[in-house]
């Protein structure tokens, strides 16, 4: 089973563009968090949300083409996660700051409990006859190096490692983690933000998806620092990571769209047009904002805790408390 298409070859040809865009208008695009430089505490959630057996098909207000978007994304998840963790422990060692340490801890506890419940998930859509787990093992053995098979298993991460060597490789991986947190923090800050995103999802997928938006934003700064302080990583390593993870992102996910779309046999068709016209206004919302706080990670001087989004996160931990108390493990 084969998901990548001939037209591959050179798809990352423009990317040098892409960031000049970006970096002429990152000075402006979010407000900066000047009230304190705490790092925001990082608490460990094992929430079992409970939702295999209450979904319908296209469980997103009814609409196929939105539902296997979500799709998409639980399925990029638990691989993405398991990655994110490998590459800071890379570098695990060399970490001397005690409460960085204990940083590290917490936002490994979090991606672990993230791909669990994600790949729970998985389960479900299989049973659905679409196929979560197949998709998803491709994408774990085509986009990432793992620590069981040879670095050279993974399509780009092999490629990298050919033209820099082990050692920069293992760097620019942790800058593509750095880069990928950054845009799960700030979908997270825009979801968060405007809850009318996520309206029509069942209670237990929106709990699920905000409860993930919400670590993202408690842990955003920890895999930049591993890279920045402990790894050493330069301005052209992150803006290299950035890159990748950018490609990354769009890459992989829309692959999943379309395998998701193309495996769903009872969907209709003929009203896919309708519900593509019927998802434009949340997903223009969603990539209009997400992008404005996207965009400061081009600018040398960007931290992720100057992003004003903590409240975000404790506001909905607040709200939701009876809920999570009640799913708790």
């Amino acid at each position: 089973m084969s998901y990548v298409p001939d037209c591959t070859k050179g798809a990352l040809g423009y990317v040098g563009i892409f960031v000049d865009v970006l970096f002429i208008f990152a000075s402006n695009s979010v407000m900066v968090n000047t009230s304190s430089s705490t790092t925001q505490k990082i608490t460990v959630r094992r929430i079992q949300f409970g939702h295999e057996n209450t979904f319908e098909r296209h469980w997103f207000r009814g609409n196929p083409f939105m539902t296997h978007f979500m799709n998409s994304l639980h399925s990029v998840f638990p691989a993405g996660e398991r990655y994110f963790i490998r590459s800071v422990k890379w570098f695990d060692k060399q970490i001397q700051d005690p409460e960085l340490k204990e940083r590290v801890k917490a936002f490994i506890g979090q991606e672990v409990q993230h791909g669990m419940q994600h790949e729970k998930f998985l389960k479900t859509l299989d049973e659905m006859g679409l196929d979560g787990t197949g998709f998803e093992d491709w994408y774990a053995k085509n986009a990432y190096a793992n620590d069981e098979t040879p670095s050279h298993e993974s399509v780009w991460f092999g490629l990298l490692e050919k033209v820099v060597g082990k050692e920069k490789q293992q760097r620019i991986g942790l800058a593509i983690t750095a880069a990928l947190e950054h845009y799960t923090a700030s979908i997270a800050e825009t979801v968060l933000k405007h809850r009318d995103i996520s309206a029509g999802m069942p209670q237990d997928m929106q709990q699920m998806f905000l409860w993930h938006a919400a670590e993202e934003i408690e842990h955003k700064s920890v895999a930049f620092d591993v890279f920045k302080d402990v790894a050493g990583g330069a301005y052209h390593e992150r803006m290299i990571g950035f890159v990748f993870g950018s490609a990354y992102l769009l890459y992989y996910i829309g692959l999943g769209w379309g395998h998701y779309l193309l495996a769903d046999k009872e969907m209709n068709k003929v009203s896919l047009p309708q519900a593509i016209g019927e998802s434009i206004p949340t997903y223009f919302k969603l990539v209009a904002e997400t992008a404005k706080s996207v965009l400061p990670y081009v600018l040398p001087d960007f931290h992720p805790d100057d992003s004003d989004n903590d409240q975000l996160a404790k506001e909905f931990f607040a709200e939701s408390m009876p809920y999570i108390e009640a799913k708790s493990a």
